[in-house]
Formats: C-alpha cells, structure tokens, sequence
C-alpha cells in the first residue's frame, strides 16, 4: 500500500503507531517525503487481516491518504 502524506500530516507518527497500536510489523520498500511538500511512503503490512483493515480506517481518519501500490 502507499500512505500520501499531505503538508500538514507530516508530523503525524502512522508507523509507529501501526507497531505499538495495531501490533503490525511494516515493511517499508520506498518513500520519498520532504519537509516543505509531503509526500508519501510504500509499505507492506503483516498481521492480522482485520487489524489491517482496522488500521488503515484509522490512517485515512488521520488525513493521510491510503492507495495501492503502484
């Protein structure tokens, strides 16, 4: 999956969360994120289905948007 992160959601720690919240381990293949822009990261998720899915509901009500992996 990929996480867009707009300007103002920078800040926000979504993959530490998704290890100390969700008990996920993500496996981080590429990102390219700058300070001034945003940006956005591809990463893939192992655990459970449905805490995945819980997960990603709680990263799009960040503001951080979630897309497929190009």
């Amino acid at each position: 999956m990929q996480l867009n992160y707009p300007l103002d959601r920078l800040s926000e720690p979504v993959i530490t969360r998704l290890v100390t919240d969700y008990d996920l381990s993500p496996n981080l293949i590429r990102a390219d994120v700058e300070a001034g822009k945003g940006g956005w990261i591809v990463t893939e998720l192992t655990g459970e289905t449905m805490t995945i899915d819980r997960a990603v509901e709680w990263i799009r009500g960040q503001g951080v948007g979630v897309t497929e992996a190009p």
